[in-house]
């Protein structure tokens, strides 16, 4: 794909580092967001298979689906938000902040789960954050892009 002169015009009257993200389309995000959605479905079928085995089972399944899939939705947000050669250093810093706090989120989630929730079933509840956590390894699968073949 040839650029036009156009296209090119921004990349030289820049003041600072900062590129303007929504005028350079062609920089197109990873479609990250997949794997997020991938987590909810899979806590959702979890919690939904528990529910035979009672209400105790299927919320602590809930739980600790949400206790990784919203840290990660975070880390999604934060480290995905800046793109392009010129937003390398606050890439490596949006990434740093993001895995930060996932931490953060990970932990307070299990400390407001054991706290707050009453009866609990731990099993149930670091099963599904297992099983969640282990949809992350298919994610080059989820994110890759659908090539069209060249003639």
């Amino acid at each position: 794909m040839a650029m036009g002169r156009d296209d090119w015009s921004g990349f030289a009257s820049r003041k600072s580092g900062l590129a303007d993200h929504r005028k350079y389309m062609w920089l197109q995000q990873p479609p990250v967001h997949r794997v997020i959605v991938a987590q909810l479905v899979v806590s959702a079928v979890l919690a939904l298979a528990l529910l035979p085995v009672g209400i105790t089972f299927t919320l602590s399944s809930l739980l600790g689906g949400l206790c990784c899939s919203l840290p990660n939705a975070y880390f999604v947000w934060r480290a995905f938000r800046y793109r392009g050669a010129r937003s390398a250093k606050l890439i490596v810093s949006s990434f740093y902040c993001g895995e930060a706090g996932k931490l953060v989120l990970t932990t307070a989630g299990f400390i407001l789960v054991f706290t707050l929730v009453e009866p609990l079933e731990p099993l149930a509840l670091f099963g599904t954050f297992i099983m969640v956590q282990a949809v992350s390894w298919f994610a080059p699968l989820l994110v890759a892009r659908r090539q069209k073949p060249v003639k």
